[in-house]
């Protein structure tokens, strides 16, 4: 039935097609600028490969639930956990950030120009105010000469900043299983300033026995061009979650039996997260000239973190975490012999202190303290890139960064880790219509203070984890006409001590992480866009082979196993309406592909079929109404699987048909 249905899918954008082009909407990928690869460039002339999603025209089709509402349609993107709020939504980047036990790891997260990502390579997003997403720019796999400590890529998310719109803003929407969220959002404008404030409260008891939360997020956003050549932005952002339940991995047996149960480990030693969390940051845009600039930032960020694990020793973690960051970047563009030239000068210094405590945890009450341990992460980055356009068409890029990493405790010495990683880029202008583009990279990425402080030899860190290092090819064709975009673009990738999570029996929910040998990633990605008077149709594909080429345990040699946690292929397609009075629909199919649980390949999770639909309807001015739905064809799927969990408890259900509904009014 699965793959009926998909044949019809993918042939649906072709038949639509022939059936509007005669109302088509003219896409002009020339404006199209992308600012996230440090030298701003069409997304057309782009020598790698990038994603730009704008937000402002359909920001109400987003049920704004998760962030991977925002990711949809994204080649070689996975997100998953995002119904589990105590371990965060996840997302990998050509299978980077698969293996993460919580969180994301492997891909750095930018919000306004300020690293949202700490120092050690650890981001989670519940302080990100979704309902003030206007674009994100997504860089699909390795970047580290652009941003350094990151395997996958980078996401790049740029919240509202059009001081034009004045107007309060009010969203409500209500969902199954007690799922609310309360927005507002005002813009108060000056004649040179602006400030934008957004509240956002959500609540939910959660798909699963024990897997209720509750979050609120506070968010002031302060925009002042000082004069023509100076532009400052201030932001503050508060967030109290004051629970989020954890209702653990099941095995499939339990999973027939109940899939809405939560794990008995998990009730009898109440598992659930706290988290108090307040940033700030301030960028600075200075105009030297009409050619050259300066973007500067300073970021302080504080969590507080509490924690329950569903084990005795050590299961209760107490976790106060400060980390800052400053940075700053010089461009400079001229001519030379003729040619159009950007060179870009940049450093970035970020430091990382977390107080970490762990307690027994004796069925849910606090016990005497196992773990004291205060640990440090300072990183220091140096940059340089350019990049010359010439008449012919050709536009070449290279650039070298170099990081170093102190790591250390209170009771140990430092750890110093550090890389070189250069990037080439070449992009060819084979017609009006058609460019053709070329890179090569490389990336390293550090275990995070977390994975190393996880030592399955006791106090200290595992000076045995080393950062893994990868090396990336690709080479993509797009095409823009009138009114379709096409992109194809095809990638290999091979790393070297590669970070993968396991689990001992005596700490069975507990992830301690070692290093595989090499790994290789290859993979095609395809995606295209087709505009019309009433809509827009997306599509994206990806297939992608992800395995261990060299990678011995326990005497068990696992070459040529695939990395679990990596669907084998993903098609997204997006079908959007603008109906008559004032209506709205979207539908959207999302296709998952087969993966491993585990390293040893012994474990399979099926594919499955996601079909989304979403109407909305205009009531007055600024103003809807809108009703959706979630999995129509009722699949029974798994929203997250626990890689190489013991006792096989891989499985975490995901919610069956669901309703929401909702209504957004301005003024």
């Amino acid at each position: 039935m699965l793959g009926y249905i998909n044949k019809i899918l993918l042939l649906t954008p072709f038949v639509l097609f022939a059936n509007v082009q005669d109302s088509i909407q003219k896409i002009d990928l020339e404006n199209v600028i992308v600012k996230s690869t440090k030298i701003n460039s069409t997304i057309q002339q782009a020598p790698l490969s990038v994603t730009l999603k704008s937000f402002r025209e359909e920001k109400n089709f987003n049920s704004q639930s998760s962030f991977s509402d925002f990711t949809r349609n994204t080649p070689g993107l996975f997100t998953s956990s995002s119904n589990n709020f105590s371990q965060d939504l996840r997302i990998s980047i050509r299978g980077f950030g698969a293996r993460s036990a919580f969180g994301i790891r492997g891909i750095k997260l930018i919000v306004d120009g300020i690293p949202e990502t700490t120092p050690d390579g650890q981001s989670q997003l519940d302080n990100l105010p979704l309902g003030l997403v206007s674009s994100i720019e997504i860089l699909r796999g390795p970047n580290a000469n652009l941003y350094g400590n990151s395997s996958g890529g980078v996401i790049s998310i740029n919240t509202l900043t059009d001081s034009s719109e004045k107007y309060y803003r009010n969203s409500g929407i209500f969902g199954a299983y007690q799922y609310q969220s309360l927005q507002k959002t005002r813009i108060l404008d000056w004649n040179s300033s602006s400030l934008i404030i957004h509240y956002d409260k959500r609540r939910s008891n959660g798909y699963r026995d024990q897997s209720g939360y509750k979050s609120n997020i506070l968010n002031l956003k302060y925009i002042n061009d000082l004069d023509n050549n100076n532009k400052i932005v201030w932001q503050i952002n508060y967030t109290d979650s004051p629970y989020a339940y954890d209702s653990g991995g099941l095995k499939l047996s339990e999973v027939e039996n109940d899939r809405r149960q939560a794990r008995k480990n998990n009730i009898d030693y109440d598992t659930y997260e706290k988290v108090k969390h307040l940033k700030t940051g301030v960028s600075w845009n200075h105009k030297r000239s009409e050619n050259s600039f300066f973007d500067s930032y300073f970021f302080y960020q504080k969590r507080d973190f509490f924690t329950k694990l569903p084990f005795n020793f050590g299961g209760i973690i107490s976790l106060d975490r400060d980390y800052y960051g400053l940075g700053t970047k010089y461009t400079k563009k001229y001519y030379l012999d003729n040619r159009k030239k950007t060179l870009v000068l940049g450093l970035d210094y970020l430091n990382q202190s977390d107080d970490r405590k762990r307690y027994k945890n004796d069925f849910g009450v606090q016990g005497e303290m196992t773990f004291d341990q205060i640990e440090q992460f300072k990183s220091t980055g140096l940059f340089m890139l350019s990049q010359t356009n010439y008449d012919s068409g050709l536009l070449v890029r290279y650039g070298i960064r170099y990081d170093i990493n102190d790591i250390g405790t209170d009771s140990s010495s430092s750890i110093i880790l550090d890389k070189l990683n250069p990037s080439v880029g070449l992009s060819y202008k084979v017609n009006s219509n058609d460019n053709i583009f070329f890179s090569f990279g490389t990336s390293f990425e550090t275990p995070t203070l977390n994975e190393l402080s996880n030592n399955p030899n006791g106090v200290g860190l595992n000076e045995d984890l080393k950062s893994s290092s990868s090396l990336n090819y690709e080479i993509g064709w797009r095409k823009a006409v009138s009114n379709l975009t096409l992109e194809a673009i095809a990638y290999a990738i091979s790393s070297e001590n590669e970070i993968l999570p396991y689990e001992l029996e005596q700490f069975p929910g507990k992830n301690f992480y070692q290093n595989v040998g090499s790994t290789s990633r290859y993979g095609i990605e395809l995606n295209s866009q087709l505009s019309f008077k009433g809509g827009r149709i997306n599509l994206s594909y990806t297939l992608s082979k992800n395995k261990f080429e060299d990678f011995i345990i326990d005497n068990n040699n696992l070459a040529d196993n695939l990395i679990p946690g990596i669907p084998s292929q993903m098609l997204d397609l997006d079908l959007i309406f603008k109906l008559s009075r004032g209506r709205s629909l979207i539908i959207s199919n999302r296709l998952i592909g087969e993966r491993y649980a585990d390293n040893a390949n012994e474990t399979l999770i099926s594919s499955y079929n996601l079909l989304n639909i979403k109407y909305s309807k205009e009531i007055f001015s600024n103003s809807e109404i809108f009703l959706g739905l979630n999995n129509a064809f009722n699949q029974e799927y798994f929203d997250n699987i626990r890689i190489n969990a013991f006792g096989k408890r891989y499985y975490e259900p995901a919610p069956k048909r669901n309703f929401y509904f909702g209504i957004n009014f301005s003024f």
